[in-house]
């Protein structure tokens, strides 16, 4: 395993009967965020999952090697594994439904999660949850402890899957398509918040979008997935301004907002970026296109 490296995948192939993901490798570096981006279907929740590892998904590692820290996670056992959910490797699901039980308050569900993992303090606790809740746009804390999550929407349920993640401080956060279900202003809000805590505790990220203005607001490098393989990686503005294989010419393609530059928002002491992409030529002009973060 390569010094440094928290995450490595060494030509993994994962298969639910026939192989969905085939001769995956990659590493992921201690706090650093790699984003994972492609086409539905590509292989990206297949990958988290089989990192992951959890029973009753189905996912069986047919070929090559994923290794934690050092340690080969296809070697290990049912209980051996279960010991890193959590504290050392958390998944932000991209449906909440996959989190929370939908007919049991918050603030039962927040004080089992935190006790399971030796993290609970009583009223101490759920203060860091209502703070938590409140930097991802979420101010009414106490009303939202005290609801269940089939009494919230889509969007406030996924970001409340987010604090309970953030809350873990994970050394390894895989997250699975975590802003989807928001709009335009609270997905900056909460990938501001995602930034924060990562450069705070140090949490390396294993990022799944599909949105390329968000890979490229929080990823150093990123990896594009297409029929299960993954055809390129690298510096995110090198990939998304000079890409290299026609799957990643076709997502950024099929960014819309013809005539824009695709923006990305200035990271802390950084100045703005964009990244630009070759439509060809319409009317006789150059033409861009992009998507506003």
């Amino acid at each position: 395993m390569r010094s440094g490296a928290i995450l490595e995948l060494d030509h993994v192939s994962l298969s639910y009967g026939e192989t969905v993901v085939r001769d995956v490798s990659l590493t992921v570096e201690q706090g650093e965020i790699l984003a994972l981006a492609g086409e539905s279907g590509s292989g990206k929740t297949t990958l988290l999952r089989g990192i992951l590892g959890l029973p009753g998904t189905g996912i069986r590692l047919s070929g090559g090697g994923m290794y934690y820290d050092g340690m080969d996670l296809g070697r290990m056992g049912r209980k051996e594994r279960s010991r890193l959910w959590g504290r050392e490797i958390t998944m932000i699901f991209q449906d909440p439904g996959a989190a929370f039980n939908p007919i049991r308050s918050y603030r039962k569900q927040f004080a089992e999660l935190l006790k399971s993992h030796g993290r609970f303090y009583g009223r101490e606790s759920f203060g860091e949850v209502r703070e938590c809740l409140e930097s991802l746009g979420l101010s009414d804390g106490e009303r939202i402890l005290a609801s269940c999550p089939y009494e919230l929407s889509g969007g406030m349920n996924q970001r409340i899957a987010i604090a309970a993640a953030m809350l873990l401080k994970p050394r390894l956060l895989l997250a699975d398509e975590p802003t989807s279900a928001l709009d335009v202003l609270t997905r900056k809000g909460v990938l501001d918040a995602l930034l924060r805590m990562q450069k705070r505790t140090g949490t390396a990220m294993l990022f799944v979008t599909h949105d390329l203005g968000a890979a490229a607001r929080v990823a150093g490098r990123i990896g594009i997935m297409c029929q299960g393989r993954l055809v390129e990686c690298g510096e995110t503005g090198r990939v998304l301004s000079q890409p290299e294989h026609p799957c990643t010419r076709s997502l950024l393609a099929a960014v819309p907002s013809p005539g824009q530059r695709m923006q990305v928002l200035p990271r802390d002491g950084q100045g703005p970026e964009t990244v630009r992409q070759e439509r060809g030529k319409a009317d006789g002009r150059d033409s861009e296109s992009g998507k506003n973060l």
